[in-house]
């Protein structure tokens, strides 16, 4: 300790040492009559600083623990949030975007059974529904074609990197010519409402 700093507190320790000691004396004397008025200032004056110097403090320090426990809970599921985020931004690549929502299914069916060579009888109306912040699309389908051209069809559709399910799906021999089959089906698509998604 430096020798200066050394001095001032002998000299503080001295002087409350002395005070205590007068303090004493005139108590021993006089009893607490002199002493009354003193304390009726200083005692409300003392709780008003302790309230105003220690309240914040401890509000603040109430804060600052809620805080910490809060950071401590995102920092122990931060990895789980980070990867969640990262595989949803995967999952909504996949999705078409909204704007398409009108005739993007419709085109995927003429253009994918334009190039396997299916013939399709019918398109039937477009479906929606919104679920949450999507918007669920489908569409019913029906063609003529044969088990071969339907199955790779069919994989074809499913297998677009887009997210595109069929959800329903009957088929029935035709009758009238050999080998050929009637499909229906229902194609299904979600398209995100509020942002991200698309390709």
């Amino acid at each position: 300790m430096p020798p200066l700093l050394a001095a001032l507190l002998e000299k503080i320790r001295s002087a409350v040492k002395e005070m205590a000691d007068s303090m004493i004396v005139i108590y021993a004397e006089k009893g607490i009559e002199p002493f009354k008025k003193p304390l009726m200032i200083a005692l409300p004056a003392l709780l008003c600083l302790y309230a105003l110097v220690y309240t914040p403090t401890s509000a603040k320090l109430r804060r600052s623990v809620a805080e910490e426990r809060n950071m401590k809970v995102v920092a122990q599921f931060a990895g789980d949030y980070e990867n969640a985020k990262l595989r949803l931004s995967g999952y909504q690549r996949r999705l078409p975007l909204l704007k398409d929502k009108d005739d993007w299914i419709n085109y995927l069916v003429t253009t994918t059974a334009r190039d396997a060579g299916v013939s399709i009888d019918s398109l039937g109306a477009q479906r929606e529904s919104e679920v949450g912040n999507y918007l669920l699309v489908s569409r019913e389908v029906t063609a003529s074609t044969t088990y071969g051209v339907f199955g790779k069809w069919l994989a074809g559709i499913e297998n677009s990197p887009i997210f595109l399910r069929v959800t329903e799906l009957t088929l029935s021999r035709d009758v009238n010519t050999r080998g050929s089959i009637k499909v229906t089906f229902t194609l299904s698509t979600v398209f995100p409402r509020l942002g991200g998604g698309g390709r």
